[in-house]
């Protein structure tokens, strides 16, 4: 954003952008007689997954508040409820 000058605006457009097109390339490899193991296009895509999570609504990591720590909790930590 610095280095090109564009808006906060752009970049953040141009950011989601890109985490939708390797969300596409994450899936169609999944989908595909692919060469790479299911086991790592599986853990893949849970790192994906993580970091959206994290950095979704801002600086997860950099500036971590008690909204992304309940998120991360809840994501790996707390047990899921079926019943």
């Amino acid at each position: 954003m610095n280095d090109t000058g564009a808006s906060e605006s752009n970049a953040r457009k141009y950011i989601k952008h890109l985490i939708d097109e390797t969300w596409k390339k994450i899936n169609k490899i999944e989908v595909e007689n692919s060469i790479i193991p299911q086991v790592f296009v599986d853990r893949a895509k849970n790192l994906a997954r993580m970091a959206q999570c994290m950095y979704q609504y801002g600086d997860g990591h950099g500036t971590a508040h008690e909204e992304t720590k309940d998120r991360v909790m809840s994501l790996l930590i707390q047990p899921i409820s079926v019943l």
